[in-house]
């Protein structure tokens, strides 16, 4: 097996994303300095940056996709519905890991060890899950039905 095999790879890149996933939501159980997390943190982004430039390689049957048809709008609007979006998704996305880190801290207040660690194999697994499935293979499936 090489990572030429398309299997093979989509399973490193699962690897690596349940990885990267169970890092950075248990790193507070095993770093307790918040400047080394934002350190490890900002080099687990490097990795993610990484990951996500190999989408391609690893799906590649997604470059075959044809997409739905466009969206009418202005420029202007086109961009403020983008700058939207993005804002809705920054903050839900900081609102749920201080969700997470929070409920981590309330376990460890309450003794328990490892505190962050459960639900950060939990979102790993579930990560490493996602990306295991062929979606595209899943999508003709379900169109075709």
């Amino acid at each position: 097996m090489t990572l030429d095999d398309p299997r093979t790879s989509r399973l490193a890149f699962a690897g690596v994303a349940a990885l990267t996933v169970l890092t950075w939501y248990a790193l507070p159980d095993a770093v307790r300095s918040r400047r080394a997390r934002a350190v490890i943190k900002a080099g687990l982004l490097g990795v993610s940056a990484a990951g996500a430039a190999m989408i391609p390689q690893v799906f590649p049957e997604a470059r075959r996709l044809k997409p739905g048809p466009g969206i009418d709008l202005p420029g202007p609007a086109l961009a403020a519905l983008a700058v939207g979006a993005t804002a809705v998704a920054t903050a839900g996305t900081m609102w749920f890991e201080k969700v997470i880190y929070a409920c981590g801290e309330r376990k460890r207040a309450r003794g328990v060890r490892c505190a962050h660690t459960r639900a950060a194999a939990a979102m790993a697994l579930a990560t490493g899950a996602a990306a295991v499935v062929d979606w595209t293979k899943l999508a003709r499936k379900v169109t075709e039905t």
